[in-house]
């Protein structure tokens, strides 16, 4: 047996199996069937009424000529994408036609506006009042038995930021630290910020600045720096003031070192040169502040401000930073520090937060009302709520306490009595009914015994002069001249809303106007100390 007979037996024929077998059965299978040249696969018959045909879109019409360009009249339109507004308009064209909307070229000049990501703070902040503009409240509340809206207080506190306080305080498992100025308790969230505050605000508080005169710089300049935005004289670079320069600057325009240089134009002629000299001829000079001692005399005061030693700018930084930075900055995880310095701040974190909280409180007071409340419970104030459980809520300087009048007085007895006959009337309505009732007596006298009444809370007066007797929820209504100003408040707000939203720097609105005389001293003093 040969070696070719062995194979075959032992299978070693590795081709495939349409290859061991003829091929007439392969061709036969698809010689018969029509296959698409552009995408190979086989043409089937497409059922009768389909809206697109197969050979549109085959390659061959695509060589076939588009049609001519449609041309337009002058009294025609072309679509929107030809025509002629949307481009520029050369030399000598022809005018465009009336209604045309004209072609506006993009600004190029308006930077654009990029709003930078504010991390939120991680911290509690509550707004409190301030104890100053408190403690006079609590003695106006002292010296009458007059019932008064805790919301007005609140609003009073809202409308004057500058009594008020701002709480920080940190969580404790966060690493957020807040640094204060213990001179004036600027706010922020860094040392740096706070050192750089005192340096710009609190330096003039323990050295003496004056301005001496000087000669001119002299060496050579090739160059000298200009600032575009305050066209002041930056100075030249190879000057040794000219980087305490730039800070300064920067920091009077609000921007960094880095944005600042590119406002920075440099001038290379002589006379630019020359008149940067000429500012230079007046020096600042620093003295630092002597312990305060009896005053010298004329001549030993001129003596002692020739011995103290002067110091440029860099000096007294140097000085200020190794003897008195360090008493007057601190840190701590919570502050207490009034809402105006707060809102001053370079930490722009705390600052929204700030902002939020007084967004918040206007909205819905509810750190400054809870504050109140504690602060009038804590002077022995009553606090109760007029009408119902939900009704508004007032304190007052004395205790409710019901009677009947059955053992007292003829004119307290007639007082109780029209008050009970006629619920929440007006102490003008009383003072009228008692002079009738009561003809024979001096209504001097009268009044002074109805002022008992109000004193032991036997009849309840309320700001507005309304009367009603103690209970559990007094009754309470609002006078109709009181409604109509709050109607007229209400509608100048509204329409003074615009307004304000165009211009951000728009003055505080007004405290509302007293509606009774007794309200008068309140509202006054509170605004004014505020």
């Amino acid at each position: 047996m040969s070696d070719a007979d062995t194979n075959k037996n032992l299978g070693f024929d590795f081709a495939p199996d349409w290859a061991r077998t003829s091929a007439d059965e392969y061709v036969s299978r698809y010689q018969d069937k029509v296959y698409d040249e552009r995408t190979g696969r086989e043409e089937r018959p497409r059922r009768e009424g389909g809206f697109r045909d197969r050979e549109r879109f085959s390659r061959r019409d695509n060589d076939r000529p588009r049609p001519p360009r449609r041309e337009f009249g002058d009294g025609e339109r072309r679509p929107r994408r030809e025509r002629d507004n949307d481009r520029p308009r050369q030399e000598g064209a022809a005018p465009r036609a009336e209604g045309d909307r004209p072609f506006r070229k993009p600004r190029t000049d308006r930077p654009p506006m990029r709003r930078e990501f504010v991390k939120p703070l991680d911290a509690e902040l509550r707004i409190l009042p301030n104890q100053r503009n408190l403690g006079l409240i609590i003695k106006t509340l002292q010296s009458t038995h007059t019932a008064y809206p805790v919301k007005k207080f609140v609003r009073l506190f809202l409308e004057n930021p500058q009594a008020c306080l701002a709480r920080f305080e940190a969580k404790p498992e966060t690493d957020t630290i807040f640094w204060t100025c213990k001179a004036c308790d600027y706010v922020a969230l860094t040392e740096a910020e706070v050192v750089a505050h005192i340096l710009a605000t609190h330096l003039g508080d323990f050295f003496d600045i004056t301005q001496e005169s000087c000669d001119a710089p002299s060496g050579t300049f090739p160059c000298v720096a200009k600032c575009t935005i305050t066209n002041e004289w930056v100075g030249a670079p190879n000057h040794h003031a000219y980087h305490h320069r730039v800070a300064e600057l920067a920091a009077r325009v609000g921007l960094s070192e880095k944005d600042y240089l590119k406002k920075v134009e440099m001038c290379r002629d002589p006379e630019s040169i020359e008149a940067w000299k000429q500012t230079q001829t007046v020096r600042t000079v620093y003295r630092l502040k002597a312990a305060p001692v009896e005053a010298p005399a004329e001549g030993e005061a001129e003596t002692a401000e020739e011995t103290r030693p002067t110091y440029n700018r860099d000096q007294a930084e140097a000085i200020f930073r190794r003897d008195l930075l360090p008493k007057l900055v601190a840190s701590a995880k919570h502050v207490c520090v009034p809402v105006t310095i707060a809102q001053t701040s370079t930490s722009a974190s705390l600052v929204q937060l700030l902002k939020n909280a007084l967004r918040k409180e206007q909205m819905n007071p509810s750190s400054l009302l809870y504050a109140l409340r504690g602060a009038f419970r804590h002077r022995k104030f009553t606090i109760f709520r007029g009408n119902d459980a939900r009704g508004p809520e007032f304190v007052a300087n004395v205790t409710l306490t019901p009677t009947s009048g059955e053992h007292m007085v003829r004119e307290l007895a007639e007082a109780l009595k029209y008050v009970a006959e006629h619920p929440l009337c007006t102490r003008a309505e009383l003072l009228a009914a008692l002079r009738e009732s009561l003809a024979d007596m001096d209504m001097n006298v009268v009044v002074r015994q109805i002022a008992f009444l109000f004193a032991k809370g036997h009849i309840l007066e309320y700001y507005n002069g309304v009367l009603a007797l103690p209970e559990a929820t007094p009754r309470f209504r609002k006078l109709p001249e009181e409604m109509k100003r709050e109607r007229d408040a209400a509608a100048e707000e509204k329409a003074a809303a615009p307004a304000e939203a165009v211009a951000p720097e728009a003055p505080a609105a007004e405290a509302p106007a007293a509606p009774a005389e007794a309200e008068a001293p309140v509202v006054e003093s509170e605004s004014e100390q505020a």
